[in-house]
Parts: structure tokens; sequence; C-alpha cells
């Protein structure tokens, strides 16, 4: 285990035994990190000692691992199998004398399978090194495409370790360079930063219902003095993930606690909310930091798009910018944690008004209750 692996702000936010089983897989996966991904299995496996787990409670431990993008499963094979992939296992594991995998891959056809190797990739092609843009555009060259390192024609198969991110057009140049000759990126990929700007654009504005929109529409933000300074809070997009890699299937965005008494806007009728906001950070915090204008304002756009709440999604900001904390889901998802750890001594999250809220916000509800009731188990 590398010792980055404790510091993880991801893997800060699941319960114990969740951190124990994703650990326990790198044991359990092929050396192409795939492993059978069925609750009894992985309770034989890692957990065979352990008579206070039940299998139902291993396979809440697995959601977690595959919730937060950790883990990726899939049905395989003629058999249609349960299987899954440790999506970063060759980043974790360094293998000496690697195995050919006796389990199937999964399948590339399916574009959550392409687009988890790109969030695995951080959405870079591994050809040329520019950014691939995270939804398709008009011009098909910019497009995700995913190259085998060895071609299929060549005995090469669709496993993990032999898969890439590239750009279409990067993918078929260099299936046209003839052997033994460098790499060079193709023409085509001329105009790719007005690519990569329309998909950001879409990724922040075509979840905005109309409602959302209209709400937003007059907010300016301006920076206010940092009174909440030991206040943080998170951005629970959980991918790119993966991660990556931001939340691309839209499972939604848990909602930070609110916090009514210091408003971070004014109403002003100006740009788009997540160019402003942008703006806004990168005029206070710019100076003496790497920050990225296109990185910001995507994390943004994807938390505006998941319907966060802008005061807290600014408060957060800040927190990141006072401490020069790079500006990513995984460091806003850390400190919304540590702020409902001061907010709700239990750690468990309320649901408004007795009603389970969407996608990751029950996920996030659910992890919380298990490790609760893990220790509760443990005291008595």
């Amino acid at each position: 285990m590398k010792p980055e692996f404790w510091e993880d702000e991801l893997l800060g936010v699941i319960p114990r035994d969740a951190r124990l089983l994703f650990i326990a897989t790198f044991n359990m996966a092929d050396d192409e990190g795939i492993l059978r991904w069925t609750p009894a299995y992985i309770k034989a496996q890692a957990f065979m000692y352990d008579d206070d787990l039940t299998i139902g409670d291993v396979g809440k431990l697995m959601q977690c691992l595959t919730d937060t993008g950790l883990v990726f499963p899939y049905i395989g094979g003629v058999a249609r199998q349960q299987m899954a992939v440790v999506v970063n296992f060759r980043k974790h594991q360094r293998i000496n004398r690697p195995q050919k995998s006796k389990l199937p891959p999964p399948s590339l056809g399916n574009y959550k399978v392409r687009e988890m190797y790109a969030r695995r990739d951080g959405w870079t092609c591994q050809l040329c090194g520019n950014e691939i843009p995270r939804l398709p555009v008009a011009n098909d060259s910019h497009n995700l495409s995913i190259d085998h390192i060895r071609p299929v024609v060549a005995g090469g198969t669709d496993h993990p370790s032999n898969v890439r991110a590239t750009h279409q057009a990067c993918n078929k140049s260099r299936r046209d360079t003839p052997d033994g000759e460098e790499f060079i990126p193709p023409r085509s990929l001329a105009g790719l930063e007005a690519s990569l700007n329309d998909a950001l654009n879409r990724s922040g504005n075509s979840s905005l219902n109309g409602s959302v929109n209209e709400s937003h529409a007059n907010v300016n933000f301006e920076p206010e003095p940092d009174t909440d300074s030991e206040i943080s809070s998170l951005n629970h997009s959980l991918m790119e993930g993966k991660g990556r890699e931001g939340n691309r299937e839209r499972k939604g965005t848990p909602q930070p606690p609110s916090d009514s008494s210091s408003p971070a806007v004014a109403q002003t009728g100006e740009r788009a909310i997540e160019d402003r906001m942008t703006d806004a950070f990168l005029d206070r915090f710019a100076r003496g930091n790497s920050y990225s204008r296109r990185q910001v304002r995507k994390v943004v756009a994807d938390a505006l798009a998941n319907e966060t709440d802008p005061s807290e999604l600014w408060r957060a900001l800040e927190r990141l910018g006072s401490l020069s904390k790079p500006v990513s889901a995984g460091t806003l998802q850390f400190a919304f944690s540590e702020i409902r750890q001061a907010q709700n001594a239990s750690n468990v999250i309320a649901l408004s008004s007795g009603q389970p809220l969407p996608g990751l916000d029950t996920n996030l509800a659910g992890w919380a209750a298990v490790a609760a009731s893990f220790d509760t188990e443990d005291s008595a």
C-alpha cells in the first residue's frame, strides 16, 4: 500500500470496513484488476471470520465502492457472471510477472465502460496528451475513443491493461502510423479547444432545468470576508474520478447543509453563474496558486448542474482557496464531509420531509448509517 492511500479524501468519507474491503480487492483481483463481485463470494473471501457481518452488510460495503467509482461492476462472459474491475488497479499495484486473465473483461461496446476507462486515464488522450471532451461534440475527431495498445488483430484483448483512452483522430492516426515511427498528433485535432469549451458549457447547462436557470439568472458572486474560515463544505459529485473525474452519470449531488445567515451573492444581471463564480474565485485566490480556469469552472458547473446550493458552493471554494488546495470534486467532497461532522455529531445525514434523497444523497446517508450500525454493534 502506498502511504498516500490513507490521505485520500474520497476513501476518508466511506466506512472503515469499506476501506478494508477496498484493500482486500487487491488480493482478490487477478493481474488485470478483475474479480468476482457477489456478496456471498466477497463475504467468504474477505470477511470469513467476521460473524457480525451479514451478506447484506457486505453488499452495502460493496455498494460504497461502486458508488464512489473505485470499483466498476459489470456482467461478463457467456455465463453472465457478476464481475468487477478495480478501476485504478495498476496504479495501486505493480505486477512483476503479469499473468493472463481468465476472467472476461467488460465490453467496450458499452459507453459506460469506455467512460470508465476515460476517467481512469483522467480524460486525457494517452497518445497526444491533450484533454478529451467529457460529452460528445460536433467534431467527431475530438470525441472519446478506446485504443488497443496491442491491436486485436495481433492478439490483443479488451482487458484493462491493453486499452487506453484517446481521441478518435489520434486512434485512427496511430493505426495509420507505420510501426517504429513516432506518433504525430493529426491535423484534425485543430479546434480542440473550442470542442472542450462546448462540452464544458453543455455539461454545466444541459442538466439545469428551467427553474434552476431562472433562479440563477440574476445572481452575481462577490467574495466576502472569510468569517467562516474554520467551516468547510463538500461538493458530493463523487466521480473522477475518479477519479476522476466529475459526475457524468448525473446521479445527483448531495446538497450541503444550508446556512442562510451568510449569503455570498449579490443580485445583478450578468453572465452565467458558473463563469462569474469562477472569475470571482480566481480574482481572489489565483495569485501564488496554479489554478486552471477550465478545471475550476468544470467543478463549479458540475456542482450547479446537480443543484448544489450556490452560497454553500462558494463557501467551499473560499475554504479551498484560503488553504491553497486544488479545486476538484474530491477536495470539495472532503470539505463537505467535515462540515457534516461538525453540524451532526451522529454523522447521519437527515433526509428532509422524510423523503429519500436522489442518487448519491441516499448512498451517502446509507454509508453513514452502515458505519454507525457497525460502531453500535462493536460497543455492544
